[in-house]
């Protein structure tokens, strides 16, 4: 672009300042970042069914083979009570081959809706036969209330559950519950030490503590079974830098043994170590961890304490 020669309103600097400007701004508008949703997509988050239609029909236009726009189409013309409706445009996403367990829950639930219940349980047997995982949406939709006691319905239930959370069927998975609750945690003498809450997490797959010293210090490990090994892992890092990993199991006593190493930040070193867990038969706990001395070649006391549970929570705390 070339400036003609003559008088200017303004001066020939701000003149290009203005240029500059303007090439900006359009770099920015360029570099703008998408949207992160489509506006159909954001219609259905926010509950606006009619809008969510008129969107993923539009992108049903621009891309045919789009089937997940049809299950969404179904989704919302059931949220407006249109269940034959529905019911209509799931046919089609079976055809455009759209998830066939997502068809099955969608499906018994506008039969539900229209009171053919013997038609929803068939169509929850076929989307648990392929493997659905909706577990929230089977146990909760208010439509499916009135299957709820059907010995039928209870069996998918179950299946689902387990498909979900595979550690609740699991006996191995439950050896370290004893450990499971809020403590106080006492110095084999007597002396508070601190307070430690264990819980339960991951659809109980895993065991997760969080230790808070009175002096300040804090520590987190988390505990669980793996099945391929048939033994427990605990990984353990606190505050002051320490890593503890150890594996083991229970012991025909009832007590969970677990060997491995601690490391060490300052000095840096790692060391040998082991702990048990031991329920007692008034609910406490006694936790004892001994680490390998190298210069006596022999085991010494790196922890020693009782847990006793606060508030009768031992055993019992599960998230």
């Amino acid at each position: 672009m070339t400036i003609p020669a003559g008088p200017f309103p303004f001066s020939r600097s701000t003149f290009l300042l203005c240029l500059l400007g303007a090439a900006i701004g359009a770099s920015a508008q360029q570099d703008e970042p998408a949207p992160l949703a489509h506006p159909a997509d954001l219609a259905f988050e926010q509950g606006r069914w009619e809008d969510a239609i008129a969107g993923f029909r539009e992108l049903l236009a621009e891309y045919p083979e789009d089937r997940m726009s049809l299950l969404r189409i179904a989704q919302a013309e059931r949220q407006l009570g249109r269940h034959e409706a529905a019911l209509e445009t799931l046919e089609a996403a079976r055809a455009a081959l759209a998830p066939e367990a997502m068809i099955e829950v969608e499906r018994a639930l506008n039969l539900a809706a229209l009171g053919r219940h013997a038609e929803a349980l068939d169509a929850l047997e076929i989307a648990d036969h392929v493997g659905t995982r909706a577990r929230e949406m089977i146990e909760q939709a208010p439509a499916l209330e009135p299957l709820r006691g059907d010995p039928r319905f209870e069996r998918i239930v179950q299946s689902v559950r387990a498909r979900v959370h595979p550690c609740r069927g699991l006996p191995e998975a439950s050896q370290f519950d004893f450990w499971l609750g809020r403590w106080e945690v006492r110095d084999i003498d007597g002396t508070l030490i601190g307070y430690d809450t264990i819980t339960k997490r991951d659809g109980d797959c895993s065991i997760l503590e969080q230790w808070e010293r009175i002096s300040g210090s804090t520590g987190t490990s988390l505990s669980f079974f793996v099945p391929s090994r048939g033994q427990w892992r605990h990984v353990w890092t606190g505050s002051g830098g320490t890593v503890v990993e150890l594996a083991g199991g229970l012991t025909e006593a009832g007590e969970m043994r677990m060997e491995g190493t601690l490391e060490y930040v300052e000095p840096e070193q790692v060391v040998a170590f082991r702990a048990t867990w031991t329920p007692l038969a008034d609910g406490r706990v006694r936790q004892r961890m001994e680490q390998f001395d190298l210069v006596a070649q022999g085991w010494v006391v790196w922890f020693d304490g009782v847990f006793r549970p606060l508030d009768g929570q031992g055993r019992s705390a599960r998230e």
